[in-house]
Order: structure tokens, then sequence, then C-alpha cells
């Protein structure tokens, strides 16, 4: 019985370990499983076995693993990064103010998002928020980080 009782303790402890290393693999299931063995090594410990004390001491011994692995797992994240977005302003910030009342040519339909061509520099612009066909001349209106925003010059 102490080898049942040890083994679903250590079943217990590695389902959650693996659940720590990858969480949601199959809905929770790392947590279903240990938490089963968990406490089926529980009811066989009392039932069956008359140590009481080697069943907390093996119990204390997979909680300090598990807390061991919890706390290098955790550890090993915070050190290289982890998948905690922390900075969110590394794009590269581009200065279009020199577009600024600059003609082109519509290449793509804009609705209100397409591509217009600066004398042969293609860009992403977006429309004053009107459909701008393909081929129409615009001007840049407004020309901020990593946005240009052209309308249609009248008299196409």
């Amino acid at each position: 019985m102490h080898v049942l009782v040890i083994a679903l303790l250590v079943v217990g402890a590695l389902a959650i370990f693996m659940e720590m290393l990858m969480p949601g693999w199959d809905s929770y299931i790392g947590v279903v499983v240990g938490v089963i063995a968990f406490a089926g090594a529980v009811g066989i410990a009392i039932v069956a076995l008359d140590g009481a004390i080697f069943f907390v001491s093996a119990v204390l011994a997979m909680i300090a693993l598990c807390g061991y692995g919890l706390f290098m797992f955790i550890k090993k994240r915070q050190h290289h990064g982890g998948m905690i977005l922390t900075d969110v302003d590394d794009a590269p910030q581009v200065d279009f103010s020199s577009f600024l009342g600059k003609e082109g040519k519509a290449v793509t339909l804009l609705r209100p998002v397409g591509d217009v061509d600066f004398n042969g520099v293609r860009m992403q612009a977006s429309s004053d928020g009107m459909f701008i066909e393909k081929g129409t001349k615009v001007r840049v209106m407004e020309a901020q980080a990593n946005r240009i925003v052209v309308a249609a010059i009248e008299g196409n």
C-alpha cells in the first residue's frame, strides 16, 4: 500500500507540474489528475495505512517539491522576460511630417485604408473617412507618427 500511495503522490505532483509548464493543455487536465491522485493517496492512507507520520511526511515532501518547481518556474520566466508583455512602445516611430501637403495617386481603393504612390514611394494611407477610388489624385492632409491621412483632390 505504501507504494500505491507514493505512486499516486508522484503522479499528482507530476500532473500539476506539467500543468505549470504547459498551461491549458487539454483543459486543465493536469490539475484535475493531480487533485484526484492526491485525493486517492489521502483516502488510501487514511483507510489502509496505520503510519500517519509516513503519509504526512510524503505529502509534505510532495508539496515542497511542487513549491520548489513553481518557484524555479516563476524565477526562470521572470529572468527571461516571460510571457507577460512589459514594454509596448518598442515599435519604431517613423516621422511622416515630410509628407504633409504632398500629392500622390491612389494605387488601391482607399476604404478608408489603402496604398498611395508619392512619386515612386508607395505608402499605406487612410482617407479622411471617404472612399477614394483607385487612380484618384490625393493630398496628404495629416501626417502623424506611423499614420498618413489623405483626401481626394477636387477636380480629378
